[in-house]
């Protein structure tokens, strides 16, 4: 039996079915062999060992203990290639995922977690194949809230993923409204 090259850990999220479908949809246009069970956002990356990390998941546990996160909403919707395959980035306001990852980073951080990479930041995007293509980036504008925050365990070299920790997420934080200018406008007058 094979064995992977090595085992990267890492946080993110998995498309619902309907979006896993359409993603695999527009990987087969631009060329790319999608396997739809293997589709992520990845948040960050934690860990990278050439044998399982027996102990990541009890110290992401801690970290993420008696913290609720919301889920928020994940704007994507330009597809790119190149010689590294074809992705599909994040389009439009970015504030909702860039605040949660920062949050997300700070809790693993009190419990000495840090990500091996983005250190400029995240720039979210789903890969939607690894085959080298060259085509017009084109847009195909979606919006979709994540259920759950996921550790997945990502045997390299064999294309399998598995999920080993799972952390549901609150519905989306409702909006703050003007309502205070507006009715201080109406007592004023």
């Amino acid at each position: 039996m094979r064995k992977p090259d090595f085992y990267r850990s890492f946080l993110g999220f998995r498309p619902n079915f309907d979006l896993c479908r359409r993603l695999a949809s527009l990987g087969a246009q631009a060329g790319q062999r999608v396997w739809p069970e293997l589709l992520h956002l990845t948040l960050c990356v934690i860990g990278e060992e050439s044998e399982r990390h027996p102990f990541l998941l009890p110290r992401v546990r801690s970290a993420l203990a008696g913290n609720s996160l919301n889920s928020f909403p994940v704007h994507l919707g330009k597809i790119s290639g190149g010689p590294k395959g074809a992705m599909l980035q994040a389009l439009g306001c970015q504030h909702d995922i860039q605040d949660f990852y920062r949050v997300l980073i700070s809790l693993l951080a009190r419990n000495g977690i840090a990500p091996l990479y983005r250190k400029s930041g995240l720039r979210a995007h789903i890969t939607l194949g690894h085959d080298p293509c060259r085509f017009e980036s084109f847009k195909a504008p979606m919006e979709w809230f994540p259920a759950e925050l996921l550790l997945i365990e990502s045997e390299v070299g064999l294309s399998r993923h598995n999920v080993i920790g799972r952390w549901p997420l609150l519905p989306p934080r409702q909006r703050s409204l003007p309502f205070d200018a507006i009715f201080a406008g109406r007592a004023a007058a």
